[in-house]
């Protein structure tokens, strides 16, 4: 997905959780799966690493007149929208370029059993016998979803505060990882691994 699609989605949906007031989430833990599938051993990742080691090229690849976002009408008291947000963001738009970077090894992680989507919005390994024997090509698939998570991080974190006034605290931020896991669930191939909102993981059929 173009890098300007991806931030416009994230802004948007930061500014529709900031409009809306949204403090804090909710799971469906009373509503039992239809699924009967013990979860694996998970672990998540979010050590910060270099990630500027695994990047090529300029970040710079956008013009500044790309860095135009809409703004969001919410449909929230007087419907005044969000404005529209201005101007280039680094952070932002070099934790896009390293999802964008990862995509393909992230994709073969997940087709092979050893990678999913958290409920919380990052990439989880998934104990696989594969990479339990072979430490140098754990400690690889590691560094990659270390570098995605910590990518992640940072767009939730710039998103919410491209689109509020105040700081976002990590209930905030925590919700919005919530939103962009649902969104991950839905986009989710048949057979990847996916926690549910229960903290169940499952294979999505």
């Amino acid at each position: 997905m173009n890098p300007l699609i991806r931030y416009s989605f994230f802004v948007a949906l930061a500014a529709l959780m900031t409009a809306t007031g949204c403090a804090s989430g909710r799971n469906c833990a009373g509503i039992p799966s239809c699924l009967e599938i013990s979860p694996p051993d998970i672990h998540l990742t979010g050590e910060k690493t270099v990630i500027e080691r695994q990047m090529v090229g300029e970040y710079r690849e956008l013009e500044d007149d790309a860095w135009v976002i809409a703004s969001v009408k919410t449909g929230v008291g007087d419907a005044k929208g969000v404005p529209p947000v201005i101007g280039g963001d680094d952070v932002l738009f070099r934790a896009m370029k390293i999802r964008e970077f990862n995509a393909n090894k992230i994709r073969r992680y997940k087709d092979e059993g050893a990678v999913g989507e958290a409920a919380n919005g990052l990439a989880a390994y998934i104990t696989h016998r594969d990479y339990e024997r072979d430490a140098e090509a754990k400690k690889i698939l590691m560094r990659v979803l270390n570098d995605e998570n910590a990518a992640r991080g940072a767009i939730f974190r710039r998103s919410l505060e491209k689109a509020g006034k105040e700081k976002p605290d990590e209930a905030r931020i925590g919700l919005f990882g919530a939103r962009f896991a649902e969104e991950q669930r839905a986009l989710a191939r048949k057979n990847d691994w996916v926690q549910e909102k229960s903290g169940q993981w499952v294979k999505k059929k």
